[in-house]
């Protein structure tokens, strides 16, 4: 079954930045969208998060499904995946302003972040992208950078001063649209 699942961020919803836009130009794929929701984002729980994932991903996941992750989202997702015990290989995994690592401007996220154990060999997709704003005031580049290097991708960059938010344009996302139709 075609599936794309979006995983938002800190302090998103599933009605921010391009995220419906992105489900509605897929539907054009015959892909069904669900854009994950995530409780209490502006505070995020590291448990009541994975658990989201799990009611939402949980024997959901196949070589159809396309995985879109922005932001704590990234980790967020990369530590579900690492936690199954066989994962399939997916159809592809687009981790959009990602890093692994605590962020210097955004303390409050260290103890999510610690609780976050990825496992690179674990996690299987036939495409994997790693895509980085090249001046993010939220997470650097070079926290992307780190990402990438981890699981051996190159980062793709975008030139744009920001973190891929609606209020900075970001209502619709077509490089990201243009990665994700290649790979189906």
């Amino acid at each position: 079954m075609k599936q794309l699942f979006i995983i938002h961020g800190y302090q998103a919803s599933t009605n921010s930045h391009w995220f419906q836009w992105i489900a509605d130009k897929m539907s054009k794929y015959d892909y069904t969208t669900n854009i994950v929701y995530l409780p209490n984002s502006k505070y995020p729980d590291f448990k009541q998060w994975e658990q989201a994932l799990q009611d939402n991903l949980n024997n959901k996941l196949d070589d159809q499904t396309i995985i879109v992750a922005h932001s704590l989202g990234v980790i967020t997702t990369l530590n579900y995946l690492s936690t199954l015990n066989q994962m399939p290989k997916i159809k592809g995994l687009f981790l959009l302003s990602g890093f692994i690592n605590s962020l210097d401007n955004i303390p409050e996220l260290d103890n999510y972040i610690q609780q976050c154990q990825v496992i690179p060999e674990k996690i299987q997709a036939q495409h994997m992208y790693s895509i980085a704003a090249n001046e993010d005031p939220v997470v650097n580049i070079r926290a992307s950078e780190q990402l990438s290097k981890v699981f051996k991708l190159h980062t793709y960059t975008i030139n744009h001063k920001g973190h891929f938010l609606e209020n900075e344009g970001y209502n619709t996302f077509s490089e990201l649209l243009s990665l994700i139709t290649q790979t189906i």
